[in-house]
C-alpha cells in the first residue's frame, strides 16, 4: 500500500493528526482536573467536541457528497488548525474561562465532523475497495504509531513546557495534516450537482436515509451495534484512565502518558495479529477481541501500581484495536461508493450521541461514585456484546471471505 503515493500522504497525515490528538487528549482533561477537581467538569468538557457532531452529522455527509473531498478535509483540517492555535494563545495568556474554552472546542469538534466524513469517503477511491480490511489495518496503523509515542511525549512536554507549548503541538500536527492533504491526487468522478443548495429539506431526507441504512439489514444492524459500543467504550476509558491516574493512582502527568501508551504497544501487536488472523471466523474473533478487551479493563481497574495499569491498557486497546479494524472495514465493504458519505454522516450523529452519553457517564460516575466502578461497567458492557457476538451464525465466515461476498 505504502507504493502508492495518494496512499502513502493520508496515511502519513493520519500519522500526525492522530499524534498531535494524542497531545490534547492528555493535557486538556488533566489541565481541567488541575484547575477544576472536577471529574464532571472534565467531562463537559470533554463533551463540548461532540455537539456539532450531535446536530450536523446529517447535512454534512449529504453535502460532502456533493463536493470534493479533498478539498473538504483540507479546509478542515486547516480550521482545526486555527482553533487550536487560538486555544493556545487564550491560555498563554493565562486567562482560563471553562465556557471559553468549550466553545473553541465546539468549533474544533464541527470542523472534525467535517474532516472525518471526508476522510473516510476518500478511502475507497485512493486505495480501492478491494483493500479495505489492509486499508483499516494501516490507518489502525497510524493510530498505534501515535498512541504508543504521543502520550508518552505528551505527558513529558506537559511537565517540562507546560499546558501552552504542549497544545502548540497538536495545532502544528493539524497543520501537516493539511499539507498532506494537498499533496494527494484525487479524480471525483462522483460528485453531484455543485449547484445544490447547502440546506434544503431534501438534503434532511437524504441525511436520514443514511441512518435508515445502517439499520437496513441484519448485518447492518450489528455493525452499527458494535461501531456504538465500540466508541462508548473507547471514550469512556479514555477519560476514566486519566482520572484514574491523577486521582487514585497520583500518577505525574509524565506517568499518566506512559500508561496512556500502552494502548499503543497493545495497538502495534494488534496490527501484527490481524494479518495473521485475516482468516478467522468473522464472529468467533470479533467475540473474542472484545472478551480479551473486557479482561484488559478488570486488570486496569484493580491495578495498584503505573505498570501493572500499563498491561492491562496493552490488552485492552490491542484487542479493542482489532475489532476497529474488523468493524470499519466491514461497513464500508457493505456501503456502496456513492453512499458512504452519508451513511459516514449518520454513524457520526450516532456516534455523537453515544460519545456524549459515554463522557457524561465516565464523569458522573467517578464523581459520584469511583472510576473503578465506571470501568467495571465498561467492562461488563464488552463481555455482553462478546456473548452477542459469538452467537451471530450468518456472520460464521472468515473476515476476508465476508469482505468478498458482501462488497
Amino acid at each position: 500500500m505504502f507504493k502508492e503515493r495518494n496512499f502513502l500522504f493520508l496515511w502519513l497525515g493520519q500519522v500526525v493528526s492522530i499524534f498531535g490528538g494524542r497531545f490534547s487528549e492528555l493535557v486538556i482533561p488533566w489541565m481541567v482536573l488541575q484547575i477544576t477537581h472536577s471529574p464532571m467538569k472534565a467531562a463537559l468538557v470533554a463533551i463540548s467536541t461532540q455537539i456539532a457532531p450531535l446536530f450536523l452529522s446529517l447535512p454534512a455527509g449529504v453535502i460532502i457528497e456533493q463536493r470534493s473531498k479533498k478539498k473538504t478535509a483540507m479546509y478542515a483540517e486547516f480550521i482545526r488548525t486555527v482553533t487550536m492555535t487560538l486555544l493556545v494563545i487564550i491560555i498563554m495568556a493565562e486567562k482560563f474561562n471553562l465556557f471559553l474554552i468549550m466553545t473553541i472546542l465546539l468549533v474544533t469538534g464541527l470542523a472534525g465532523l467535517f474532516f472525518r466524513i471526508a476522510f473516510h469517503s476518500l478511502l475507497p477511491m485512493v486505495a480501492g475497495r478491494n483493500h479495505l480490511v489492509d486499508v483499516h489495518n494501516y490507518m489502525e496503523g497510524a493510530d498505534a504509531i501515535s498512541t504508543l509515542i504521543g502520550p508518552v511525549l505528551a505527558g513529558i512536554a506537559l511537565s517540562k513546557m507546560g499546558a501552552a507549548a504542549t497544545l502548540g503541538i497538536d495545532a502544528f500536527s493539524f497543520f501537516l495534516s493539511f499539507i498532506s492533504l494537498m499533496l494527494i491526487t484525487v479524480t471525483n468522478r462522483d460528485l453531484r450537482n455543485n449547484n445544490e443548495p447547502l440546506w434544503s429539506k431534501e438534503l434532511f431526507n437524504q441525511g436520514v436515509e443514511g441512518i435508515k441504512m445502517l439499520f437496513s439489514t441484519r448485518i447492518q444492524r450489528f455493525i452499527t451495534l458494535n461501531h456504538l459500543v465500540l466508541h462508548f467504550i473507547t471514550h469512556s476509558i479514555t477519560l476514566l484512565v486519566i482520572i484514574l491516574a491523577k486521582q487514585n493512582l497520583e500518577l505525574s502527568a509524565s506517568q499518566t502518558g506512559i500508561l496512556l501508551s500502552g494502548a499503543g504497544v497493545g495497538n502495534i501487536i494488534g496490527i501484527f495479529m490481524m494479518k495473521l488472523l485475516k482468516n478467522a471466523h468473522w464472529n468467533l474473533l470479533y467475540g473474542t477481541l472484545l472478551l480479551c478487551s473486557s479482561c484488559g479493563i478488570i486488570i486496569v481497574s484493580f491495578s495498584a501500581n503505573l505498570w501493572f495499569a500499563f498491561i492491562g491498557m496493552l490488552i485492552f486497546d490491542g484487542a479493542l484495536s482489532m475489532a476497529f479494524v474488523i468493524n470499519g472495514a466491514a461497513r464500508q465493504m457493505v456501503t456502496p461508493n456513492q453512499f458512504l458519505a452519508r451513511v459516514s454522516s449518520g454513524g457520526l450523529l450516532l456516534t455523537g450521541i453515544v460519545v456524549i452519553f459515554a463522557n457524561g457517564f465516565a464523569g458522573s460516575v467517578a464523581e459520584w461514585i469511583n472510576p473503578v466502578s465506571a470501568l467495571l461497567i465498561c467492562s461488563c458492557i464488552l463481555f455482553l456484546n462478546s456473548c452477542i457476538s459469538y452467537r451471530q451464525k450468518q456472520l460464521n465466515r472468515s473476515v476476508a471471505s465476508f469482505s468478498v461476498d458482501t462488497k
